[in-house]
């Protein structure tokens, strides 16, 4: 029988790609990083990394079986989510990216990053697939804080990558035209990001 020990490298392996990727969260850092710097984004990550844990409890306390049990109630929260997520980011890239032309904007708050985990499908899915993948029956709930201490370190770590990226892309963004460019790439990519949340069981 496996133990949490054994399992420590196989998912150590899963966090890492999963948290490295491509996604919502980390092009919304980048994103941030770019507009705002590593210092003022932070609270955005941290946030980031706290509704990623509340997820993983959720789906260890069974809250994502329950809801695929009842499609009417997780259509509603998916689509509530989404809309969430969509106003975060025209929030962040469009609103943002205007307001800094008259010397303003802010990056995502501590409670908005937490909350846009709730809509995150890709946050979801690889929360579920830690959880059923590399909890122990026997060692339920410590194998679940396994996952989530990994899963939070290789998160920060990839985050946090992800918001040098783009302060280090600032630094090519030299003119107005350049940071428009910017801003609506990322906002689209954004948009790509979260088709899944959109398509998925339709």
């Amino acid at each position: 029988m496996d133990t949490v020990w054994e399992l420590l490298p196989a998912m150590s392996l899963f966090a890492f790609v999963t948290a490295m990727t491509p996604g919502p969260n980390n092009f919304l850092l980048a994103s941030s990083g770019a507009q705002f710097g590593v210092r003022r984004s932070m609270k955005h990550l941290v946030g980031i990394r706290f509704g990623i844990v509340f997820l993983l409890l959720f789906c260890a306390g069974g809250v994502a079986i329950a809801l695929e049990q009842h499609p009417t109630l997780y259509r509603a929260l998916r689509y509530l989510g989404l809309g969430y997520m969509l106003w975060l980011v025209a929030k962040l890239i469009v609103l943002n990216s205007m307001a800094n032309n008259q010397e303003g904007g802010r990056p995502l708050s501590f409670l908005q990053a937490m909350f846009f985990q709730l809509g995150n499908i890709k946050a979801w899915m690889a929360c579920l697939a830690l959880v059923t993948s590399y909890s122990l029956p026997g060692d339920y709930w410590l194998s679940v804080l396994a996952i989530i201490v990994v899963f939070t370190v290789f998160g920060f770590f990839a985050n946090s990558c992800w918001t040098l990226l783009g302060r280090w892309i600032k630094t090519h963004l030299d003119t107005p035209g350049k940071q428009r460019a910017f801003n609506l790439g990322i906002g689209l990519l954004t948009i790509v990001s979260l088709v899944p949340a959109v398509t998925a069981g339709v």
